[in-house]
């Protein structure tokens, strides 16, 4: 037996009429967070009468888009449109601007440059909203700069001076008319700056989301202020803004890690270059990008003239420490604390036979380590435990270390200087200061505690390992890391570095004139057509895709489309199913080879299909 369906009215909804307008200027031309890539264009929208004392520059707002209600921004206000129906703002979000026109157009102008959405870059420079912080009073004027010939420098850190101390007088020394922007790479970075100067406004993303959206507005609406960032705070609108100040430019912090990819460097030099501001680069040896613009007189270097006390002793049989320094360790004992920077963490990070040094391998096939003098050998895939292990090939079953780390140099060091206190220190037990007359520090790479008045030496073991890395960036990132621990020897102290003598970084340390190796890097980039000579592109995409995106490419060559210049690499595949090719171009063609790329994102959106991961001039090219 059928049921009997109960009946149902039928209704209809009448389009409401959209509302007029009676301002003086009645449109709001916004970018619209669709969340679909290739709507990245600017939409014009009628601005309701209630509505109008409310929309200005920077305003979020809500607006109809395709049936749904989502957020905008906006951008301008417009006498007329040139699209024939306008649909009405639906309401403010939020009353407060949280851009100016300077940043728009400096978003603008980084979505343009890596081939981007601008809600990718928004979401990264601008702060999620807070109801509550948003009804407290605030208010400011857009008031101008004042306007001076703008500079481009690269200050050199001398040696022996606290990094921090010598910004804080940089920044004292530089703010005078306006604000003052300070971007540094980390929160340990931040918090150590603001000891200096308390009175700054921290824009960082560790901060609770509340504070931090707080202080957002304060720097918005604020006047003669510093503020002290991390990355992201390099897009912060700030009306009155005068200089801008990047420490460690290289740092791979700088980078931004979600999509699109930019970076501080880049950003700053936009920025400056389009509101015309002072640019201050401070560091201990610039990256290759800066050590190009410093080659071509765009920036200013301005070196720190002194000379450090350095020493080489080559190893002759493998051992940690040579016996020549262990005298010279030895003397310095007496004057004050010793550092040692150790390459990598851990006890013993790989482990071979003794007798045939075959690796050691799990049954899993992963490689064995050994956490601590007292722990088995760990598969690094299954974590099992090994008791007692042979060799898979002789059935030796004496192993042998590997790719020693601080635990294991700790071990060793303490067994040749028996009775002195040492301290350990590294990423996951941090020591941000060692107080200490006496005593041996060993830390890894970022994780180098603070005296008071210096190490008495500054023992670098195994450093030729921190040039053997295989990205494009381990040079820079080397030489960087030497400047910046030789410079926390004390005035009469000494740096000694456990390799060959003939390497250049010796002569390098003790002139203190990171351009003796950075000129040389340069020149054999440039044989080889490599950043900063070129833009670098890398594009991963799925492998069943990548072989006909290279066929694309070559054929969008052929044609004039893409730069004849352009040099494709790969496809190589990367972790999973993904592969990845390369694309190198000469500067003067990168913005060709970035529009093409922008255009192919867009008509892969437009099909539904999936975006290929793109980075425009990467931190590495391999990983």
């Amino acid at each position: 037996m059928a049921l009997t369906r109960p009946l149902r009215l039928k209704s209809e909804i009448a389009k409401l009429k959209a509302e007029g307008s009676s301002s003086a200027l009645p449109i709001a031309r916004v970018w619209v967070d669709a969340g679909v890539f290739h709507l990245d264009q600017s939409y014009d929208y009628l601005i309701p009468d209630n509505l109008a004392s409310l929309i200005s520059i920077g305003i979020r707002i809500q607006v109809p888009f395709h049936g749904r209600e989502v957020e905008a921004i906006v951008l301008s206000r417009e006498i007329r449109s040139e699209s024939p129906v306008l649909k009405p703002i639906s309401k403010v979000i939020s009353t407060q601007s949280v851009a100016t026109k300077e940043s728009l157009d400096l978003i603008a102008s980084a979505a343009q440059r890596w081939a981007a959405h601008p809600f990718d870059i928004i979401r990264s420079a601008i702060p999620p909203r807070v109801a509550s912080v948003d009804k407290e009073q605030w208010s400011g004027s857009d008031t101008e700069k004042v306007k001076s010939k703008a500079q481009r420098r690269y200050l050199h850190i001398p040696p022996v001076v606290n990094r921090f101390d010598y910004l804080a007088s940089t920044i004292e020394r530089l703010t005078k008319n306006g604000s003052t922007l300070v971007i540094v790479p980390d929160t340990r970075s931040v918090q150590r700056l603001l000891a200096r100067i308390p009175q700054a406004i921290v824009l960082d993303s560790a901060l609770e989301r509340s504070e931090r959206y707080r202080n957002f507005l304060k720097s918005r609406y604020g006047t003669s202020q510093i503020v002290i960032g991390t990355r992201s705070a390099v897009f912060a609108p700030i009306v009155d803004l005068s200089s801008l100040i990047v420490l460690d430019e290289g740092s791979e912090l700088n980078y931004e890690v979600r999509s699109p990819g930019w970076n501080v460097r880049d950003v700053a030099i936009l920025r400056a270059m389009k509101s015309d501001l002072n640019l201050t680069f401070v560091g201990y040896s610039p990256s290759s990008e800066v050590a190009r613009l410093i080659e071509n007189k765009w920036i200013e270097f301005s070196s720190a003239k002194s000379r450090v006390d350095v020493s080489a002793f080559p190893q002759s049989h493998g051992e940690l420490i040579p016996s020549r320094l262990v005298s010279e360790i030895r003397k310095a004992m007496s004057s004050g604390p010793i550092l040692f920077l150790a390459p990598r963490k851990g006890y013993a990070q790989a482990i071979v036979c003794a007798k045939c040094k075959n690796v050691a391998l799990c049954e899993c096939g992963g490689k064995l380590l050994k956490r601590s003098s007292q722990s088995l050998l760990e598969c690094t895939i299954c974590a099992k435990a090994h008791a007692e292990w042979r060799c898979t090939w002789c059935q030796g079953s004496t192993p042998y270390l590997m790719g020693r780390g601080s635990d294991r140099f700790a071990y060793e060091i303490g067994a040749a200087f028996p009775g002195l206190h040492i301290v350990q220190s590294t990423a996951e037990m941090l020591v941000e200061s060692f107080e200490e007359s006496k005593g041996l520090v060993i830390a890894t790479p970022g994780a180098i505690p603070q005296t008071h008045n210096g190490y008495s030496l500054v023992v670098v073991l195994e450093a030729e390992r921190f040039f053997m890395q295989a990205d494009i960036r381990a040079h820079e990132r080397a030489r960087e890391l030497f400047f910046s621990t030789a410079a926390l020897a004390s005035q009469a102290g000494r740096v000694a570095l456990v390799m060959s003598i003939d390497h250049p970084i010796i002569g390098a340390l003790s002139a203190w004139k990171p351009s003796l190796i950075s000129q040389r890097e340069l020149r054999e980039r440039l044989e080889v057509s490599l950043p900063p000579f070129t833009r670098a592109v890398t594009l991963d995409i799925s492998n069943s895709e990548s072989q006909s995106l290279l066929r694309g490419l070559r054929k969008s060559q052929e044609e004039g489309r893409l730069p004849e210049s352009t040099q494709l690499l790969g496809p190589t595949q990367l972790k999973g199913e993904i592969d990845r090719i390369v694309a190198l171009t000469p500067l003067i063609d990168g913005e060709a080879l970035i529009g093409l790329l922008h255009e192919f994102q867009r008509r892969r959106s437009s099909s539904k299909k999936a975006l290929a991961t793109i980075r425009i001039d990467p931190y590495s090219l391999s990983r």
